[in-house]
């Protein structure tokens, strides 16, 4: 019995490596996150619309609150100039002109100067509802489509899916507020010489060069369990 035992745990033993194995057969560790799903900028046209009777309509304060944030958007993530479009068949007509007076006074307002922006029009037909149109272009961080085509109930192969990870980009990719630091980080800011200098005086006379901590935030450990 003893033998037996002995024989068949050396068996086990020497089959334990090629179990293994075979778990692993066709698996491999998955590449990074960043490198299967990677964040990409991508250039992308903000658009807001006005519309305006032909005989006049004064905008109501909800169109003046959402052209008021519009311009704020572009001036803290536009790029290139802000185009303003009016349509062809009305652009002479009291309600664009009320509209270009209510934009120029926002723009005004927000630091952006009216001859920044590039005006025109696009056609459209008379007697059509047809709205101004103001637009700028800005970067947006994107990823890839998340949309599992794959067949999450093949397991024997014990392997990532093509789609691991791609939420994590996902999500990463709706968190980012600004996505020129994709592109380029922002700049540092020059070290304080004064206090460099007070470091490196205290170095030079082998005292220590850490900060003084106020007596409040000294504690020790008998003092934090007493």
């Amino acid at each position: 019995m003893n033998a037996f035992f002995k024989t068949s745990g050396l068996a086990l033993a020497l089959a334990a490596p090629a179990l293994l194995s075979g778990c692993l057969q066709g698996g491999s560790l998955p590449e990074p996150t960043h490198r299967l799903h990677p964040v990409k900028v991508a250039e992308s046209v903000e658009r807001l619309e006005l519309y305006a009777r032909p005989d006049g309509l004064e905008l109501s304060q909800r169109d003046e609150y959402a052209v008021a944030n519009f311009l704020e958007a572009y001036a803290a993530q536009g790029s290139g100039p802000i185009y303003i479009n009016r349509p062809a068949a009305s652009v002479h007509t009291q309600g664009v002109r009320q509209t270009d007076a209510l934009i120029d006074r926002l723009m005004s307002r927000s630091g952006l100067r009216a001859g920044s922006a590039q005006s025109g029009t696009y056609y459209s037909r008379p007697g059509d509802p047809a709205p101004v149109v103001i637009s700028y272009r800005t970067l947006r961080a994107v990823s890839q489509d998340c949309a599992s085509q794959s067949d999450l109930s093949v397991t024997y192969r014990n392997s990532v899916t093509p789609e691991f990870g791609c939420f994590a980009s996902a999500n990463l990719a709706a968190m980012i507020t600004d996505p020129r630091q994709l592109i380029e980080p922002y700049a540092t800011q020059a070290p304080n010489a004064q206090r460099r200098q007070v470091v490196y005086d205290r170095y030079i006379q082998g005292t220590s060069t850490a900060s003084e901590r106020p007596e409040g935030q000294q504690q020790s450990s008998q003092q934090a369990g007493g």
